[in-house]
């Protein structure tokens, strides 16, 4: 059976950095069946193919770890034939099913689960060029990745630097009296960057926007509970993004290299009567080290950030979204050669509408505030800030 993390095991390898799970066990009710991907041959957005030893019947839920995981009704039952896995006589069976959230099958229990989030070559799905990843320490290299300014040749704001993360996901889930009661999904630890912002233009500019997806990974976790599989699939994405405008010509280059202590959570209470039961917060901790060179006076704006959102997946179904932004905002004060710069981090989780994997409490949407964590300085050409 492949990538697949047994708990209590899985508390020692990846909860003992964090605080202990209270309780790891999740209790199937008597029409529940699980199937290990290992017996599972195909699947399609409503049919299984499967060859088990296991008695299955029209009624029952299956759980199953293929693929990115499922959560199924079995509504039609036909028996295929038989055959030999391992020495082990097994039935084959073609099922049909539907789709149902997890609280069907659990008759109570809980579960706390903390994973690292590697950030590597190997789980890259997509890359812009300017964007590298170096394996082992998962630092992000920004070279030269161009925003071009429009209406004006050559003009553009241009963004070099690193950032390096050591963040790690965590989601506790709680049954009670045959629904969720409690869902947490978090993203919490250090986030490191040195981001620079050049803009160069030789000409004024209207004010524009511009935000690109510059890199992505697909994380797949996978744990055994009591025996119930518990998949998510994590889906880390870079994102940048730049805004501007300026009266004439500018060249003017303003950085950060800040380490962040950040934390991120979108929680659902089904007693909390407010936002369909959800909330978030998020905190953060930082040492900004803002850098500044300012030789073209103007008047103007400019400003970028680059930082992680992590898409999360629970058995294949669109979840949580959880997002920490470092960020530039600088006002150009004109001739007189000063500028304010605020500098900081955004934190922020949302979620779809239809996120009733887990639960029909979780289904509605909602799209949290924008929590913002920031200093601001006053800058004078042609490199002083000073704190203010």
């Amino acid at each position: 059976m492949k990538a697949l993390i047994w708990l209590p095991l899985a508390t020692i390898l990846l909860v003992a950095c964090g605080p202990a799970a209270p309780q790891n066990n999740l209790d199937l009710k008597p029409n529940a069946v699980v199937l290990l991907e290992d017996e599972v041959d195909s699947v399609t957005a409503t049919d299984m193919n499967v060859q088990t030893d296991k008695d299955l019947a029209a009624g029952q839920i299956v759980i199953s770890d293929e693929a990115e995981g499922l959560v199924r009704r079995i509504t039609e039952v036909t028996q295929a034939g038989t055959g030999e896995v391992n020495g082990q006589a097994v039935r084959k069976f073609y099922l049909k099913t539907e789709d149902v959230p997890l609280e069907e099958a659990i008759a109570s229990g809980s579960v706390s689960l903390e994973s690292d989030l590697n950030i590597g070559e190997a789980t890259m799905v997509q890359a812009l060029d300017g964007v590298s990843v170096q394996n082992f320490t998962g630092r992000i290299n920004l070279t030269n990745v161009k925003f071009d300014i429009p209406g004006v040749p050559g003009g553009s704001v241009t963004l070099n630097g690193f950032i390096e993360q050591t963040l790690k996901p965590r989601f506790d889930l709680k049954f009670s009296n045959g629904s969720v009661e409690l869902f947490k999904a978090g993203m919490g630890g250090t986030l490191k960057a040195s981001i620079t912002a050049t803009i160069q233009a030789n000409a004024s500019y209207s004010p524009f926007s511009l935000n690109k997806e510059l890199a992505s990974w697909s994380i797949k976790r996978a744990f055994v509970v009591g025996s119930v599989p518990v998949v998510v699939v994590l889906q880390p994405k870079l994102i940048a993004g730049v805004s501007s405008n300026a009266g004439g010509k500018v060249t003017v280059q303003v950085g950060i290299t800040p380490t962040f202590t950040t934390n991120v959570e979108l929680d659902y209470n089904r007693s909390r009567t407010t936002n369909g039961g959800w909330n978030n917060t998020f905190a953060a901790s930082f040492a900004l080290n803002p850098t500044f060179n300012y030789s073209v006076p103007v008047q103007g704006t400019g400003n970028a950030f680059a930082g992680l959102v992590m898409d999360v997946k629970f058995y294949g179904v669109a979840g949580p979204s959880l997002e920490a932004r470092p960020f530039i905002n600088l006002t150009l004060n004109g001739n007189n050669g000063t500028a304010g710069l605020k500098t900081g981090i955004n934190g922020q989780s949302k979620v779809e509408a239809g996120f009733k994997v887990l639960g029909k409490g979780l289904e509605t949407s909602y799209d949290g505030p924008s929590i913002e964590q920031a200093r601001t300085f006053s800058c004078q050409a042609p490199s002083t800030c000073t704190a203010n």
